[in-house]
C-alpha cells in the first residue's frame, strides 16, 4: 500500500489559534490519504511506524520547525536504513524557517491540495534534497546551534506570542545592546569553554560564543550563514563564533547576503562530523527546539530528505 500521510501538530501555536485549519486539511485530504494529530511523542512515533507499514510515498507535516524536527526524528527511528518518504512542508508554523530555506511557499491548504492533486494524477512534483544532521546520538534536524542561537531562542520565547515581528524586534534589541554593552548582549553573547573538532581537525580557539551548523542555509529573517550547505551534498556547513558581540553585528550584512565573513575569529568549514567537548554541559538548539546535552556533543550527517517544492 502507498499514498499520502499527514502529521498535524495540535499543540503548535498556529494550530491552537486556528482550530479550523485541521478541519480544512481533513477536507482537502478526503479519503485520498490519512491524517494523524499526535498529542505526544509516543503517539508521534506510533504514527511514524504506521506510515512505514503503509509504505506511504509523501508525508505532509503541518506545524513549525520544531514539529518537523520531531517528525523527522520519529521517521528515521521508524524507517531505520530504509529511504524516507518525500516530505511536504505545509507551513503551519510561526516562522517556517526550513520551509523558507528550501523554497516552499503558500498556505497549508493550498500546499496539501497541490500534493494530493499531483500525486493522484501521477504528475511529477519538483523536490529539493537536503541531508539531516544527527545530533547527540539520536535527534535529527537541519539547523543546529549552541550558545548565541540557543540564548536567542530563550529571549524570543520569553513573554508574548512568537512571530517574525518579535524575532526581528529581539534582533534589533540585540544590535542596540551590543553597541552600548547592555544587559541583553551579556545574556545572548556569553562564551563557553569548548574544543571543536571538524572532521578530526581541531579549530584553534578554546572558548566560543556559538558553534552552529546547518544543511539548510536560511536561519530566519533572510539571514543565510550556511550558504555552502546547498552546494555540498552530504555535508553540513559548520560556523564557529569566537568573537565579540560587536563583530557579529558588523558581520550581519554579509551573513544576510550569504557572503563569507571577514573576521579571523569566525571560523567555518563544510564537514560530515562535528565534535564539541566542554567541561560544562552543552545546551543546544535544533530546528528551534532547545535540548540539554552532556559535556561532549557529536553532530554528524544523517539520512537524506526530499522536500516537495510546489511549482505553482
Amino acid at each position: 500500500m502507498s499514498g499520502i500521510g499527514v502529521i498535524s501538530n495540535p499543540r503548535s501555536r498556529r494550530n491552537r489559534k486556528n482550530p479550523r485549519l485541521a478541519r480544512e486539511l481533513t477536507y482537502v485530504l478526503g479519503e485520498r490519504g490519512e491524517m494523524h494529530e499526535p498529542e505526544d511523542l509516543e503517539a508521534l512515533q506510533a504514527a511514524a511506524e504506521h506510515f512505514r507499514e503503509r509504505a506511504i510515498d509523501v508525508l505532509c507535516v503541518n506545524g513549525g520547525d520544531g514539529t518537523l524536527h520531531r517528525a523527522v526524528t520519529a521517521l528515521v527511528r521508524a524507517y531505520g536504513e530504509q529511504p524516507l518518504p518525500r516530505i511536504a512542508l505545509l507551513r503551519g508554523g510561526t516562522m517556517n524557517t526550513i520551509a523558507n530555506g528550501v523554497g516552499v511557499r503558500g498556505k497549508p491548504g493550498e500546499i496539501l491540495d497541490y500534493v494530493v492533486t499531483h500525486y493522484h494524477a501521477g504528475a511529477p512534483m519538483p523536490h529539493v534534497s537536503r541531508w539531516t544532521m544527527r545530533v547527540d546520538g539520536g535527534e535529527y534536524g537541519f539547523l543546529f546551534g549552541t550558545g548565541l542561537q540557543a540564548h536567542f531562542l530563550e529571549e524570543y520565547y520569553r513573554g508574548g506570542e512568537p512571530s517574525p515581528a518579535k524575532a526581528a524586534w529581539v534582533l534589533l534589541r540585540a544590535v542596540g545592546s551590543a553597541l552600548v554593552q547592555g544587559d541583553l548582549v551579556k545574556r545572548l553573547f556569553r562564551d563557553q569553554p569548548m574544543q571543536v573538532h571538524v572532521d578530526g581537525t581541531l579549530w584553534p580557539r578554546e572558548s566560543w560564543m556559538s558553534v552552529a551548523a546547518g544543511t539548510v542555509d536560511d536561519i530566519g529573517l533572510g539571514f543565510r550563514p550556511y550558504y555552502k550547505a546547498p552546494h555540498n551534498p552530504e555535508h553540513v556547513h559548520a560556523v564557529g563564533f569566537a568573537c565579540s558581540a560587536l563583530t557579529v553585528v558588523l558581520e550581519l550584512p554579509r551573513i544576510y547576503r550569504a557572503q563569507p565573513t571577514r573576521s579571523p575569529d569566525i571560523l567555518d568549514d563544510v564537514c560530515q562530523r562535528l565534535v564539541l567537548s566542554s567541561p560544562e554541559p552543552i545546551g543546544y538548539m535544533i530546528d528551534g527546539d532547545f535540548h540539554q546535552g552532556d559535556r561532549e556533543l557529536v553532530v554528524s550527517i544523517g539520512p537524506r530528505v526530499d522536500f516537495v517544492v510546489p511549482d505553482a
